[in-house]
This record gives C-alpha cells, sequence and structure tokens, in this order.
C-alpha cells in the first residue's frame, strides 16, 4: 500500500489539489477570520454579548448545516457530471440544491425571524442573554435566505474546477462584513453606534452581497453554471428530481442531527455557566479557523475522487483516498503546534473585556481543543472528502448519529450535571465522540463500498461497486 501511496503522490497530483484545496482553504479561512473578527469586536462590548451571540448561532448554525448537505448533494453530482463531461447535468444538480434549500429554510426562517426568543430559552436561562441574543438572531435570520443560493453555487464551482471564484466572491462578503460591524458596533465615522444589533445587521448586509455577486458573475459572463432551459427542464423532472433527492436527503438529515447535536452541548455549556458559554463561543471562530485547512483537503478530496468515480478510474481513486487522509493528519498535527505556541497570545485579544476567571478557564481547555481538531482532521477528510465522493451518505448518517447521540452528547451530560466536572472535563469527554469515529470511518473507508459511479444512467442510480486491490482494480 505504501508503495502505491508514494506512486500516486506525484507532481500533477499535488498540483490538481492545489488548484482545488487552496482556493477552498482560503475561502474558508476568510470565513473563519469574519467570525474571529467579529467574535473580538463583540468580546470589547463584554461578556453577555458574546455569550448572546453564541446562544443564537448554534441554532443558526443547525440551519447552515442543512443548507451544506443540500449543496454537498451538488457538489457530489456535479463532480461526477463534470468527469462524464455532462454539463447539462452539472447544471440541473445546482437548481435542485437552490430549490431544495430554500424549501427547507423557509420554515426556520420564519421561526428564528418572529419568534427568535423562544429558540434563545433553550440554550440559557439568563434574561440579558436572552433579551441580546434574540435580537442578533432575528436580524441575522435573512442570511439563511440568501446562503441558500450561494452555498449551491459555491459547491458547483468546486465541482468544475473554479473553487478560485468563491474564494474571490466571498473576500468581497468577509471585507464588506468587518467594515460594516467595525462602523456599526461602535459608531465610527458618522455611523450610530449600535453595539451587538450593528454587528447583526454587517453580517446580514454581508450575506447578501455576497449571493448577489455571485448570481450576477454567473449570469454576466455566461457562465458554465449559468442555467439554460433545457438544464432547467432536467432539474424539474419529476424523476431527476427524485434523484437527486435520495441522494442529498441523508446528507441534509445528517447535517441536521449533527447540528443538533453541536446544539445540545451547547445548551450544556450555556446550564453550566456564563462563562463556560463565553469560552466555547471564543473557542468556535478558533476551532472554524483549523477546520478551514481540513475542509480544503477534504473538498479536494471529494471533487477530485468524484472526477475518478465519474470516469470509472476506481484503482486511481482508491489509491489517492489514502494520500488524502496522510495529508489531512498532517495539516493537523502543524496547525496544533502553531496554535499551541500562541495560546498566550490568542486569548490575549480579549484581555480587560473577560474576567480573569473566564480567561482562566479558556486557558485550561484550550488543550482539548487541539487534540480534539487532530482527531476531526482525519474524521474530516475521509467522511466529507472520501465517503462522500461515491455518496456513501446512509452510513455517514448513522455512523454521526451514533457516536455523537450516544457517545458525546451522554458522557458531557454525565461530566456536567452528574460528576459536576469543570470546563475542561466535560469538553475532553465531549470529545470522545470524534476518536470512536476515527476507528469505524477508516475502517468504512478500507471496505471499499463508497467507490460507486451515481451518474452513469439517466433514469436509474447505477452504482458500481469494485474490489480494489494493490494492482488496480478486480471486479467482483
Amino acid at each position: 500500500m505504501l508503495t502505491y501511496i508514494r506512486q500516486t503522490a506525484t507532481a500533477d497530483f499535488y498540483k490538481r489539489l492545489a488548484i482545488i484545496a487552496i482556493p477552498s482553504t482560503l475561502q474558508f479561512l476568510l470565513t473563519s477570520s469574519r467570525q474571529l473578527v467579529d467574535t473580538f469586536m463583540i468580546g470589547q462590548l463584554g461578556e453577555v454579548p458574546v455569550a448572546a451571540v453564541g446562544a443564537a448561532a448554534r441554532p443558526f448554525f443547525v440551519v447552515i448545516m442543512v443548507l451544506w448537505g443540500a449543496s454537498h448533494g451538488t457538489g457530489m453530482l456535479a463532480s461526477q457530471y463534470w468527469g462524464k463531461k455532462d454539463i447539462i447535468g452539472v447544471r440541473k444538480s445546482v437548481v435542485q440544491a437552490v430549490l431544495l434549500s430554500l424549501m427547507v429554510v423557509l420554515p426556520a426562517y420564519i421561526i428564528f425571524r418572529f419568534f427568535p426568543e423562544y429558540v434563545i430559552r433553550l440554550v440559557t436561562s439568563d434574561p440579558e442573554i436572552i433579551l441580546q441574543g434574540k435580537t442578533y438572531l432575528s436580524i441575522v435570520s435573512s442570511n439563511m435566505l440568501a446562503l441558500s443560493v450561494t452555498f449551491p453555487v459555491y459547491a458547483g464551482l468546486r465541482s468544475i474546477n473554479q473553487a478560485y471564484t468563491c474564494t474571490v466572491i466571498s473576500t468581497f462578503g468577509v471585507v464588506f462584513n468587518i467594515v460594516a460591524n467595525y462602523l456599526l458596533i461602535f459608531g465610527y465615522f458618522g455611523f450610530p453606534q449600535l453595539g451587538l444589533q450593528g454587528a447583526a445587521i454587517g453580517t446580514m448586509l454581508s450575506a447578501i452581497l455576497e449571493s448577489a455577486i455571485a448570481v450576477c458573475y454567473i449570469y454576466f459572463t455566461d457562465h458554465t453554471l449559468a442555467v439554460k432551459a433545457k438544464a432547467l427542464r432536467e432539474a424539474l423532472r419529476a424523476d431527476q428530481f427524485k434523484k437527486f433527492f435520495d441522494i442529498t436527503f441523508p446528507v441534509i438529515v445528517n447535517g441536521l442531527v449533527w447540528s443538533a447535536g453541536t446544539y445540545i452541548y451547547f445548551i450544556i455549556y450555556g446550564h453550566m455557566g456564563k462563562q463556560e458559554l463565553a469560552v466555547m463561543t471564543m473557542f468556535t471562530p478558533l476551532e472554524s479557523f483549523c477546520i478551514a485547512f481540513f475542509g480544503g483537503v477534504s473538498t479536494g478530496a471529494a471533487v477530485m475522487l468524484g472526477h475518478h468515480l465519474g470516469r470509472k478510474d476506481f484503482g486511481i481513486a482508491w489509491k489517492e483516498s489514502w494520500l488524502f487522509v496522510i495529508i489531512g493528519f498532517l495539516v493537523s498535527l502543524v496547525l496544533s503546534a502553531v496554535l499551541m505556541l500562541l495560546r498566550d497570545s490568542l486569548l490575549g485579544l480579549f484581555d480587560g473585556s473577560m474576567t480573569a476567571q473566564t480567561l482562566a478557564l479558556a486557558r485550561d481547555a484550550y488543550p482539548i481543543l487541539l487534540i480534539g481538531l487532530m482527531s476531526k482532521a482525519i474524521n474530516i477528510v475521509v467522511i466529507n472528502g472520501v465517503l462522500r465522493s461515491g455518496a456513501d451518505t446512509k452510513f455517514i448518517l448513522k455512523l454521526d448519529m451514533g457516536c455523537q447521540w450516544l457517545v458525546g452528547i451522554p458522557l458531557g451530560l454525565l461530566g456536567a450535571f452528574v460528576w459536576n466536572l469543570p470546563l475542561k472535563g466535560v469538553f475532553a469527554l465531549v470529545c470522545g465522540e470524534e476518536v470512536v469515529k476515527i476507528f469505524i470511518c477508516t475502517a468504512r473507508m478500507y471496505s471499499r463500498v463508497w467507490i460507486r459511479n451515481l451518474v452513469d444512467e439517466p433514469e436509474k442510480l447505477t452504482v458500481v461497486r469494485e474490489r480494489v486491490s494493490e494492482v488496480g482494480v478486480v471486479g467482483e
């Protein structure tokens, strides 16, 4: 195996990976930097606003993960269609994802926009956090409508090796968001000083701007993804939409269940105390920053392996899949070492706005964050990159549900409310989910059942399952 991995690690492989992974990582980093800067700016207002954003962000994140699931269905199918040189297939996948995203988002938008207080009360009973959190959530709820378009378009661009376009468009959104937040939170240059409400408005406007730029770019340049009449008719056909839905629905449910589990984690932290919730909110952008690198590798894996599977190059897909995992793990080691060296500098950004006790809690829990990230690196690459390239979605759904709801959440509840552990102890127990997941998902990867072609027949989903040996592909 190692011999074939070394043979696979050619200059051409790294060039193809760089074309997809580097722009994707940059885009994820831009999003993470936006979160980091937002958290830092809001942190200057005190612990309550930071906790309020954390309480509002988690339910919002549940919906975002559902949108991610719909767009990931686009990526799985569009990558294989592109490998097969089927432009109509790529376009119809994007249209189907937008329609499905809007169908899912509208009910959540109504709840978050008009009944935000009830959502925030699930996380905390603190009246100050509820008051500020409901205002923030009601404003940023509009983001979901814009993201229903942006996510599928970005997935389509990545699937055709144009991830750099996503990065350019995201840059405009991120820069606008940071500038708008700076002006509206603190009231500089004649703008009103709106505090947390200003942060929500800036975030909402940046999401709308980013979506508008993406759509205008696609249609004003007559881009490959610009949907024409034929692709629209194909997308709206009942059998074609059902095919897309059958592949995507498990991913949507997966995103919903998994993000709901992370919501439960924040409910646990929120009921442990205001300081614990503030610490975990501080950690969120740091975690997102690291996941951006793993996400770049997994996106490269999903697209490149999808191209191979669409062309039925199963042997190449099998060999490259292991190389992706090795790269993801090495990236996590480097990131963890760098972030450990920068611990005091990063947490020092909140000196003066957070109490000494809150910062002490953060310093104690910081190493657990980094250890958990190394486990996540492997899982993200294997699950989001390798297994999803062949639409092994039902297994992934069972894996995420089982590890989170049978391992992570029970351990977190026991640690917080039965064993009365401090934050770092509860955090470590919750990370047990990722450790268990490593063994299961790598075993699934080794089984080769994810190696499938999804687009060969237009009317019926074709599943091609091959056994891969050290010398190539041997049919069963």
